[in-house]
């Protein structure tokens, strides 16, 4: 930041975090306050948002709720025990969110999750799907699902 570059935040890769960006954000938040505490947490909440848009070339459609832009929105329940009385909405989302708030979702102004539940989608056909590719894929690469699998060593 100091040069004047913003970083971006994904879950891409979740070996260290849940798999879910309200954990990516807290483990970046945690790990910047043990270094030097340089970051609020408005940040954090820029760099997964506007400053991801604008890394993919995204952010004239997405990024902000920007009169014109996609309505890609994520509205998180704050009467919640984990997070309520709610003090700062950005410092919450950081240090508290999980997935488990989230109360609705639009994607380009499509309400795709109502009351925390997905809309239009037969989730337990999703599951069966899920469990077979996951199978197939771990056969073919055989990998044990037992929990039994270690990557080999890299040799040199």
């Amino acid at each position: 930041m100091a040069a004047g570059l913003r970083p971006t935040l994904s879950t891409d890769d979740v070996p260290s975090v849940g798999g879910d960006m309200f954990s990516t954000m807290r483990t970046a938040f945690a790990v910047q306050r043990g270094l030097d505490g340089g970051l609020r947490s408005r940040d954090l909440l820029e760099f997964t948002t506007v400053d991801a848009a604008r890394s993919c070339g995204l952010d004239a459609r997405t990024g902000s709720i920007t009169p014109g832009k996609d309505a890609d929105i994520i509205l998180l329940r704050t009467d919640d025990p984990t997070v309520f009385p709610v003090t700062d909405p950005a410092a919450t989302v950081v240090s508290a969110g999980h997935p488990g708030l989230v109360d609705t979702v639009l994607v380009a102004g499509r309400v795709v999750k109502r009351d925390g539940v997905l809309v239009g989608v037969d989730l337990p056909a999703l599951r069966t799907r899920l469990l077979e590719s996951r199978n197939r894929v771990a056969a073919a690469a055989g990998v044990p699902l037992d929990g039994t699998w270690r990557p080999r060593p890299v040799s040199d």
